[in-house]
């Protein structure tokens, strides 16, 4: 198989113009409430190519001869040249995280569920929501977005009860994290990859966090005029955490998911496919075989993906922990 690319740059294509100048193409899924990323760089003697310009829409499209796969619209943010030899380096974002996203706000709301919050925020972004049903069922008795952004509140949301907000193709995305599912409940498929796929890795298991056997998050009883603690876990070496909350039950949510992310953080692992392989993206589970039982056995998921075609070759890099928690 030969790796193959496309490039349409405000709905023109410019694979055959690019092509003799390529070194190389990278894309970079992020997880979360972060904007993918794409750099291109070129070998571009003086004069023989012209500077794009900064807010040109860039669809890339990646893969092998006859199958290549859609890995977005990035909108070009950065161009740089340097040299010799003339290098010019052209880097955008992806094109859903644009604009009003950034822009600080000052918004209160109190009575929500946590689906009616994330449907105003799609709705002033212009986008569709799509929120996993438990979560958007959650009743937030009141909450601030004081001089932030929906970018930032969103990551704040995810933090605070183990979820994972994204956007992609129009919808903002609001899930448990480790999710394997979509939105309409039909499952996401599982990438599998064989150590005898030419692949290089690095595996580890961590306890820098191990000593701790729960959280706990405190919360003030007005009533009673009393500081109160909502836990995770069991009660023998607590986790603290350090913010303080209005209510039990947003306490609660908080402890859990913190609990949760200090379990998954124990094992993770680095891959490096020497075949990249288009379809893997960020949030994804992944089935591995052929490694040790200790690597075997643990459901894994995804995290940051990149996507890299070069002379060398087409590879793909990621890493992924352990979503059983």
């Amino acid at each position: 198989m030969t790796p193959a690319y496309q490039i349409i740059a405000d709905n023109i294509d410019v694979t055959a113009t690019l092509a003799k100048y390529l070194n190389s193409l990278r894309i970079v899924d992020k997880t979360g409430i972060e904007a993918d990323e794409c750099e291109i760089e070129l070998c571009a003697p003086e004069e023989t190519i012209h500077l794009p310009r900064r807010g040109v829409r860039l669809q890339v499209l990646i893969g092998y001869d006859g199958n290549l796969v859609d890995k977005g619209t990035f909108i070009v943010d950065q161009v740089g040249e340097s040299g010799p030899p003339d290098r010019i380096t052209i880097s955008g974002c992806s094109a859903d995280f644009q604009g009003a996203f950034k822009v600080q706000r000052e918004e209160s709301y109190s009575d929500k569920t946590l689906g009616e919050i994330l449907t105003t925020i799609a709705k002033r972004q212009n986008l569709i929501p799509a929120i996993e049903d438990g979560l958007s069922a959650i009743v937030i008795s009141h909450i601030d977005q004081t001089n932030e952004s929906d970018l930032n509140f969103l990551t704040r949301l995810g933090k605070d009860y183990d979820a994972i907000a994204t956007v992609k193709a129009g919808r903002l995305l609001f899930t448990p994290v480790g999710y394997t599912k979509t939105i309409s409940g039909i499952a996401l498929p599982t990438a599998k990859i064989s150590r005898s796929d030419n692949v290089s890795h690095r595996f580890e298991i961590s306890d820098r966090e191990s000593t701790y056997t729960g959280v706990r998050a405190k919360w003030r009883d007005q009533a009673a005029n009393k500081t109160r603690y909502s836990t995770a876990g069991e009660g023998e070496n607590w986790k603290t955490l350090k913010r303080d909350f209005p209510n039990a039950i947003t306490a609660y949510h908080s402890a859990r998911a913190e609990w949760a992310r200090m379990q998954r953080g124990q094992q993770s692992i680095n891959l490096q496919l020497a075949n990249g392989n288009p379809v893997i993206h960020a949030g994804q589970p992944l089935e591995l075989q052929g490694w040790r039982q200790e690597i075997t056995v643990v459901k894994w998921i995804t995290g940051e993906v990149t996507h890299e075609l070069s002379d060398g070759g087409f590879t793909t890099s990621f890493n992924a922990e352990d979503r059983t928690i």
